[in-house]
């Protein structure tokens, strides 16, 4: 039974937290909690995971829902600020509903944060759109020793991978990236497989297998976890399933 950490979660209990976005899909518009992604995982072995923050309306109040979780179920968390920086092992916040977009990266309170990241040796989980990756080695290219996990394999749709590899190449080259292999919002069975498969081979191809971290993204990816981890171990691009579904993220988020 293969053994799993879940480095991208999404939980929200709707009496406990206000969502704005959700207003948009009817099919998120309903409470996802741990007991719900415990059934996902009943084939699995599975080892816990990452809770990432929601882009929720009160960042206090999602803060103290997710340190409720942390208590009861031991996750690690990734929330969107610093005020509980030790109980956490990951910053996010969410590049492109930024009113300056990933131009955010480069305001001065923004870059305060970066600081404490590296300070603390907390991970930044980049939510960043394909087309703003020249912007991420830029920002890197100032801080080159905060750790950063490239959320969603860089989020590329069905555009342009010359310019994507190139990308994915120049952010390799900083030794403290990583790359997450989760599954995009809008990815759906429909999604063609070479093309799902073509990201993994190049994400495999520049960062090696011991940079790369499963995470699955539920529940808002359209595919189950099941059904991402099918995908994974049907392109036959990872030598080292290990690695790949908990070793590296529990390297990375908690030391080990």
């Amino acid at each position: 039974m293969q053994a799993i950490f879940d480095a991208h979660i999404h939980l929200w209990n709707l009496d406990k937290l206000d969502i704005s976005w959700l207003e948009n899909d009817e099919s998120l518009k309903q409470d996802f909690e741990f007991k719900d992604l415990q059934k996902e995982y009943q084939d699995f072995h599975f080892l816990g995971g990452l809770y990432i923050e929601v882009n929720s309306d009160d960042k206090a109040k999602e803060a103290l829902f997710a340190l409720e979780l942390q208590r009861l179920y031991k996750l690690e968390l990734c929330l969107a600020d610093l005020v509980c920086k030790e109980k956490i092992c990951a910053f996010r916040e969410v590049m492109h509903t930024s009113k300056n977009g990933a131009k955010r990266l480069f305001d001065e309170d923004f870059k305060a944060i970066a600081l404490k990241l590296i300070e603390h040796d907390l991970a930044f989980e980049a939510c960043i759109k394909s087309e703003d990756l020249a912007l991420l080695i830029e920002f890197l290219k100032q801080n080159p020793e905060l750790k950063v996990v490239l959320n969603h394999l860089g989020s590329l749709g069905l555009n342009d991978l010359k310019i994507y590899e190139e990308n994915l190449k120049a952010l390799a080259s900083f030794s403290k990236v990583y790359v997450k292999i989760s599954a995009l919002d809008e990815f759906c069975k429909d999604t063609p497989k070479d093309f799902i498969f073509k990201l993994f081979h190049l994400a495999k191809k520049h960062f090696g297998e011991q940079r790369l971290i499963y995470g699955s993204n539920y529940p808002v990816a359209k595919l189950s976890p099941k059904e991402w981890i099918c995908l994974i171990k049907q392109s036959k691009v990872f030598e080292d399933l290990d690695a790949l579904f908990y070793k590296n993220a529990l390297r990375v988020y908690k030391g080990k």
